[in-house]
């Protein structure tokens, strides 16, 4: 079996897609009975791919990504020149919810529909192009790959697609990087690397709308001045100024700690070290901090809507994202009781150990096989 598999997030974004196309290539490739990949991405450098993975062919389209956005929407087809190995390849993966029309059957990966359930929350520009895109795109694909159960509801409620046409398969972790580890020096390495001093609440991920953190720092406001830090990591979004006024205006100048994008080799530390995790996000169609926190051996609160149920099952406490008083209470609780730090600390890794990229790898070949009818 020969898969063109789409890795332009792999190369574009350290986290989110990016680390779910980087990690599938490799879990793919690592597979002994896995299939012959071709790597396919438009125009990035390449000091992001793995060094596994440089020696397979590849397919690059010379545009970047709003461009090579604009040519997908054309419906045209590659020219010629920029086709490549694309013709022997027997399937195409998209990793990133679009493919371009060719002659070939496609797989495509659907991470969430945030862009029709939440469209607020997005650009301007984004809206319009997925918003287009999304239905042409699951109407011409051979089989869709949906991250959750919760993102295939979503695809037959708002897209209608037929049931049979979505395949669940979870996302995975790295459980060589991700493990509980002796908190003291973890917390003393990511606090050298970072700047930050223990102990401190973590909350981590882009800074965007979606990720609810004003709720977070109303909450972390009225817990007082005798908690450890909050500590919000995470590259900059569009849509953060309003953050950093509440933070103002809230007076946490000195207690709330930004840290920017953080290095992939620091977070196994980071997260391994926190009191507590936090991620109150409004929509996931995954969840991937929650899961990648539950093998670190930390503490969990997340949200108990959209896909993060299904992510942190019974290992994490579940609120309501929209509640400030419900989120303080169960921080509060949390922080005040070492005992249910400890059960927490101790079902996490149990939770985590359910998902793998090998499994993620397996279960997305099984789809590659449905399709192929081998």
């Amino acid at each position: 079996m020969r898969v063109c598999l789409d890795i332009s997030a792999a190369l574009g974004q350290g986290a989110g897609i990016g680390r779910y196309a980087r990690e599938l290539a490799l879990a793919l490739h690592a597979l002994p009975d896995g299939p012959e990949l071709f790597l396919f991405h438009n125009r990035h450098p390449l000091d992001q791919l793995p060094a596994e993975l440089r020696e397979l062919p590849r397919i690059e389209v010379p545009l970047g990504d709003k461009t090579w956005r604009a040519l997908m929407l054309t419906g045209q087809k590659l020219p010629l020149a920029w086709r490549g190995n694309l013709p022997d390849a027997d399937l195409f993966h998209g990793t990133d919810m679009l493919a371009p029309p060719i002659p070939q059957p496609a797989v495509v990966t659907i991470h969430d529909l945030s862009i029709l359930l939440y469209p607020e929350h997005h650009t301007r520009l984004n809206r319009l192009h997925l918003r287009w895109a999304l239905p042409r795109v699951t109407r011409r694909v051979a089989a869709i790959i949906a991250v959750s159960e919760a993102t295939k509801r979503d695809l037959i409620a708002r897209l209608d697609v037929p049931a049979d046409r979505v395949h669940v398969v979870p996302n995975g972790v790295d459980h060589k990087r991700f493990y509980p580890r002796y908190r003291p020096e973890a917390r003393q390495r990511a606090g050298l690397m970072l700047g930050i001093e223990p102990p401190y609440i973590l909350a981590l991920g882009t800074l965007e709308p979606r990720k609810n953190l004003p709720t977070l720092l109303r909450a972390y406001a009225r817990l007082g001045r005798d908690v450890p830090r909050l500590v919000l990591a995470g590259a900059r979004g569009w849509g953060e100024g309003p953050l950093f006024e509440l933070v103002k205006e809230l007076g946490l100048q000195e207690r709330v700690r930004f840290t920017g994008y953080v290095p992939e080799a620091v977070l196994p530390d980071l997260y391994a070290g926190a009191r507590l995790f936090v991620y109150p996000s409004l929509y996931e169609g995954f969840g991937l901090p929650v899961l990648e926190a539950l093998a670190s051996g930390a503490p969990v609160i997340t949200s108990n809507i959209s896909s993060l149920p299904e992510v942190a099952g019974k290992a994490a406490l579940l609120v309501d994202p929209t509640s400030v008083e419900e989120l303080t209470r169960m921080m509060r609780r949390v922080l005040e009781s070492k005992q249910l730090r400890d059960e927490l600390r101790a079902k996490a890794p149990k939770q985590a150990a359910q998902f793998s990229w090998e499994r993620t790898a397996r279960e997305t070949l099984a789809v590659y096989a449905s399709v192929l009818g081998c």
